[in-house]
């Protein structure tokens, strides 16, 4: 198994090394704080090819950190940093070092370079089976994904559009206005990003906008809308008809949504400033909506190699507190659901403590819900690769050895429909 993987050449990276430490160091320095705001700080002006390559070397170093502490047995960012590209030629002793290391444990959290509570709880939620293909996947290279804006083209038209630009871009496989883009041009500085065309979008999150499923010109409401990725999404699938409310308990990410609302010709949208836990709020808000999505704060372990610093931010304790307040969001959402309306639930976690367990127990608490399987939803065909086996829920990465979403460059979502049968 190859302990590293790298998406440039030693060369390419020494042009701009000085960035790539300042990043990095920063990143390290901070507590690991969001990359993307670090990376927009540091790289700041830089041209666009430096700004890249400069991003992909620093997200190298974040995720292997605990390898590169390992195999430099230093704590200096240049240290790591030659580490890295010494073990990308392959020209290290690290991995008869890591063979001696006695406990399984331990082994596994600096092979694959997590904390070692990590290798547990995934061996605890998951089976031991599971430990290293689930270990390897959130280390795979996250490709870049983006949606086509319906409510301004199409996506053969966009398609079209980026490659006069010169970007290298195909269709999904799975999502149906998914395009993954190649190359290392930043799509954020196309022309076709400029008309509001496109926007940026893993296909796993564009799946769960799609199991939504809103009716034409219905009520439907984005609970936990963040800065709005899911939220425009299901605007589109309305055709910028109907209302869709998007509500977060931050006002500036909310204002991030309006933004990119405006661009994205989604006139639809209301954005409101809203804690669901908070019952005073909660019974303020307009209720009877068709469908409402509660995509719920999780551990995000199905994004780790999208956003490599999560993994040094989360602690061992956190999941109790999260698996806490996704009941508690799943709850209060559910009183703005009509009779016969649908609930979604989704996360960006493969653990199923964050995904089965949870929707086990909110039917438990709920009579008046029963479950609709992905399947009905999409199709046979299109959950194929994408749900669990029996077509119930939407699970993009499995670790039974099955072709899944994974392999289609995915992350690792999972989604429920529940469906509320009475008032």
């Amino acid at each position: 198994m190859a302990l590293v993987a790298l998406a440039c050449t030693e060369a390419e990276a020494a042009r701009v090394q000085p960035l790539v430490l300042r990043g990095y160091g920063e990143a390290r320095a901070r507590a690991w704080p969001f990359l993307s705001d670090v990376l927009d700080g540091v790289l700041r002006g830089a041209p666009e090819e430096d700004r890249a390559l400069a991003a992909t070397v620093v997200q190298a170093l974040v995720k292997y950190d605990r390898l590169l502490a390992f195999a430099s047995g230093s704590d200096a960012g240049d240290a790591r940093y030659e580490a890295l590209f010494a073990l990308a030629r392959g020209e290290t002793n690290v991995a008869p070092r890591i063979d001696r290391i006695t406990g399984a444990t331990e082994k596994l959290g600096v092979t694959y370079s997590v904390p070692d509570w990590i290798v547990e709880l995934v061996r605890q939620e998951m089976g031991e089976a599971a430990v290293e293909p689930a270990l390897a996947r959130i280390n795979e290279a996250a490709p870049r994904v983006a949606r086509a804006n319906t409510l301004k083209t199409t996506r053969e038209a966009c398609l079209a559009a980026l490659g006069k630009e010169g970007v290298d871009a195909r269709p999904t496989e799975h999502a149906a206005q998914g395009i993954v883009i190649g190359g290392r041009r930043s799509p954020f500085r196309t022309e076709a990003f400029a008309r509001g065309e496109i926007e940026m979008q893993d296909e796993a999150s564009q799946l769960v906008a799609e199991l939504v499923a809103p009716a034409p010109r219905s009520f439907a409401i984005d609970a936990c809308a963040g800065a709005g990725g899911k939220t425009l999404g299901l605007a589109a699938l309305l055709g910028g008809k109907g209302k869709l409310l998007a509500l977060d308990t931050s006002e500036a990410k909310l204002e991030e949504l309006r933004r990119r609302a405006r661009r994205a010709g989604a006139s639809n949208v209301q954005a409101l400033a809203v804690d669901l836990k908070d019952e005073a709020a909660l019974a303020k808000l307009d209720r009877g909506a068709s469908r409402v999505l509660v995509d719920a704060p999780c551990t995000g372990l199905g994004a780790f190699r999208r956003n490599p610093e999560a993994r040094w931010r989360l602690r061992e304790g956190d999941l109790s507190r999260l698996v806490s307040t996704q009941a508690a969001l799943l709850h209060a959402a559910s009183f703005l659901v009509a009779p016969h309306g649908r609930l979604v639930y989704a996360t960006c976690s493969f653990l199923p403590s964050e995904g089965e367990l949870a929707v086990d127990f909110f039917l438990s608490q709920h009579p008046d819900y029963a479950l609709v399987t992905a399947r009905d939803v999409l199709g046979r065909a299109r959950t194929e690769r994408v749900a669990t086996a029996d077509g119930k829920y939407l699970r993009t990465w499995r670790f039974d050895g099955t072709p899944d979403g994974g392999d289609a460059g995915m992350d690792g979502f999972f989604a429920a429909v529940l469906r509320r049968s009475r008032d």
